[in-house]
């Protein structure tokens, strides 16, 4: 199993609308969520990343406007084309019911920033909407998880263990 970074933002430059997690945390669907497309994922190294993607790999589920982890999701299968034929890989469907965290997690936070500096995906600039994460990396932000939602500790830890 793979930990990748998604990133969506609520914002996004000349368009009225963006994106926001919590319409996937909140979704009651009993079917897969796709997440991408050909408008929504346009960087060759998301293309290259989702490529990689198999299920039941856990996303972290980043809002970059906010800078914050909202929650934890699962890939309902493989990364896959939305235009089939086409070579890009821009399109990956996630599990229904993801787990949506208490508190979500401030990357910018003054007790956070030291683990996620660390970590590209978090950085700034850091270009694409997928990035892999390496297991060290997961590690610490499995933790941070944890010490911002002790409540939901077991939980947490039973989605990040859970195929």
């Amino acid at each position: 199993m793979n930990a990748w970074v998604y990133k969506v933002n609520s914002r996004r430059p000349g368009l009225a609308t963006g994106w926001h997690f919590d319409r996937f945390f909140r979704s009651r669907r009993k079917t897969p969520h796709d997440m991408g497309g050909h408008e929504w994922i346009r960087s060759p190294q998301s293309w290259a990343r989702l490529r990689l993607v198999r299920e039941n790999d856990l996303f972290v589920c980043y809002q970059s406007d906010e800078r914050k982890i909202y929650g934890l999701a699962r890939a309902a299968g493989a990364g896959y084309e939305s235009l089939a034929g086409s070579g890009i890989f821009d399109s990956v469907d996630f599990r229904p019911g993801g787990l949506r965290l208490t508190t979500p997690v401030p990357v910018a936070h003054r007790t956070t920033r030291p683990v996620f500096q660390h970590v590209a995906a978090f950085r700034v600039p850091s270009r694409g909407t997928i990035h892999a994460l390496q297991t060290d990396e997961w590690q610490a932000i499995l933790h941070l998880l944890e010490r911002f939602n002790p409540e939901q500790k077991i939980a947490i830890e039973r989605f990040a263990a859970r195929p």
